[in-house]
């Protein structure tokens, strides 16, 4: 009787392991074999570019030839679309645990005037990605035709000036919060090792969808 009961344990032990394997998502599992973002028909060409990084260091595109690029467009003060993007883009690598060497996440600011480097580190600080991520800033005249050429269009709501002449320092910082934004796209795109654009995702949008996309990049020859 005993060696029944203990067979019988056994059993349910197995089957509780194989529904527990069956309901969590894998690690590195993908939803479909086909792209779930819109994908890129023609397949372009991602236009290579020379920009720094949170470190003051120079980056091009092209130095992640063999790497799947992750790349999209935020600014550091910004309470709306970008803390959602990073936020995905996080998630998204639950998924894709044990490739995370092969892909690399740049994102681009839209805001040259307030994207300093101690605000892109402070800002990729936040997500635990300091070290991982690339936060790409430069003056306006070198990321316009970036922002171009990744379709991406900016508009600033300025800051009345004249504040500062008769508010106290705090009254203006939070004056500037409430008058100052930039009104941006937030394209989310998927470049192959070959630097070619293969999908793109807008919000909103599901981190496992994203990674879908990435795994199938990473998996082609």
């Amino acid at each position: 009787m005993a060696v029944k009961i203990f067979r019988l344990n056994l059993q349910l032990r197995f089957i509780y392991l194989i529904v527990v394997l069956l309901i969590m998502p894998g690690c590195n599992s993908v939803r479909d074999n086909t792209f779930l973002g819109t994908v890129l028909s023609k397949s372009p060409k991602a236009m290579d570019f020379s920009l720094v990084d949170q470190f003051g260091q120079s980056v091009r595109l092209s130095e992640f030839q063999n790497k799947v690029v992750v790349l999209t467009f935020v600014y550091t003060s910004c309470n709306e679309i970008c803390p959602s993007i990073a936020l995905k883009l996080k998630d998204s690598e639950r998924y894709l645990v044990d490739q995370t060497d092969e892909i690399s996440t740049l994102l681009i600011s839209v805001d040259p005037r307030g994207d300093t480097l101690n605000n892109t580190q402070k800002f990729l600080q936040d997500y635990g990605m300091v070290n991982k991520w690339k936060y790409l800033v430069g003056t306006e005249a070198e990321l316009k035709p970036v922002w171009d050429a990744y379709y991406v269009s900016t508009a600033v709501k300025e800051v009345d000036t004249s504040l500062s002449e008769s508010a106290s320092k705090d009254e203006f910082q939070i004056e500037l919060l409430q008058n100052y934004s930039v009104t941006h796209q937030g394209p989310v795109y998927i470049i192959d090792r070959t630097g070619h654009a293969r999908s793109v995702f807008t919000l909103p949008f599901d981190p496992e969808d994203l990674a879908n996309d990435i795994k199938l990049l990473l998996d082609e020859n």
